[in-house]
């Protein structure tokens, strides 16, 4: 576990040991989520990443709706 300081303008700095193994770069999004036991960064994940993440997915016709369904405006 490494320690880290909170700056006086609320940022932080991401250990070089963590940036290397994660692929951190200048520019990369990160989420922050919060539970009872403190924050979690997690590197949001690039849509080359996600590519083909619901291929295979099963999906009912009666549960897609088209454009006469719908309510409108």
């Amino acid at each position: 576990m490494i320690a880290i300081t909170v700056s006086s303008k609320y940022q932080i700095v991401i250990p070089r040991e963590v940036r290397d193994t994660l692929k951190i770069k200048p520019g990369t999004r990160l989420l922050v989520t919060q539970d009872l036991d403190g924050l979690h960064l997690v590197k949001e994940p690039s849509i080359d990443e996600i590519r083909g993440l619901l291929k295979g997915m099963k999906v009912m016709d009666e549960e897609i709706r088209d454009e006469t369904t719908r309510p409108l405006p």
